[in-house]
């Protein structure tokens, strides 16, 4: 498989140096940094016919003392996928990064541990919660069990086929489960919404309001497992 093209924009080269640090430190060298910049300018070559081909950008959120929140829409609009980096990991800060259109918020000081990871799950559509995102959300339950089994499992990256054939076997009653159900589930949570006036236009917003809401919880989203892996881990156990 290719490695994951990223841009990363940060007004401090050190920064910039440690990001690239830990892509070629990486054994499988999944993540190539093929843009980097340090002023707001570096965002126009990602834009327009141009543009330089990028799966991720890591952006940090205020550059030369100007805050990026009004750069988010623009870039995701365009069809970026974009991480927020910055020093601070305030609630208020994480959603407004996410309502601007960002699908993930990386503080400084948790970069080391997750940078990669979290270019590498943005990148191929995959959600992928550090504990700033996990801290901008509050928590008040509502979906049902099956509707949010439904959820979890969807954003581990399955389709709605592989999240019917989980559910059916673990359910274990025989009754059917279709991806036309699985679609019923997720088309719920999105109406709830709708009915509210937030709408949910891609996984990402719904992942960031089921995660805000209590819907779900953060630590229950990761990289999906099979069945086989979680039977071996439990016997394991």
């Amino acid at each position: 498989m290719a490695p994951l093209r990223a841009a990363v924009v940060d007004d401090h080269e050190v920064v910039i140096d440690g990001v690239r640090a830990w892509a070629a430190a990486d054994p499988l060298h999944r993540v190539d940094i093929v843009l980097t910049g340090t002023t707001p300018a570096t965002l126009d070559a990602l834009v327009g016919p141009d543009a330089t081909p990028v799966d991720v950008i890591l952006l940090d959120l205020e550059l030369n003392r100007e805050l990026m929140l009004e750069r988010i829409g623009p870039l995701a609009d365009a069809g970026h996928r974009v991480v927020v980096f910055s020093a601070h990991g305030g609630p208020a800060m994480v959603k407004a990064a996410l309502d601007a259109g960002a699908c993930a918020y990386l503080t400084k000081d948790e970069a080391r541990e997750h940078c990669l990871a979290t270019l590498l799950a943005v990148g191929t559509d995959r959600p992928y919660v550090t504990r700033s995102l996990a801290g901008g959300m509050l928590a008040d339950p509502q979906l049902s069990g099956r509707e949010r089994e439904a959820l979890l499992l969807w954003f581990q990256g399955m389709d709605m086929a592989a999240v019917a054939r989980r559910m059916e076997k673990a359910d274990g009653s025989g009754t059917a489960i279709t991806k036309d159900t699985v679609k019923q589930y997720l088309d719920r949570a999105r109406v709830k919404y709708a009915r509210v006036g937030r709408s949910v236009p891609s996984r990402f917003a719904l992942l960031a309001r089921a995660i805000e809401d209590g819907l779900i919880r953060p630590e229950d989203v990761g990289d999906y497992r099979s069945a086989a892996a979680n039977q071996r881990a439990t016997r394991a156990s």
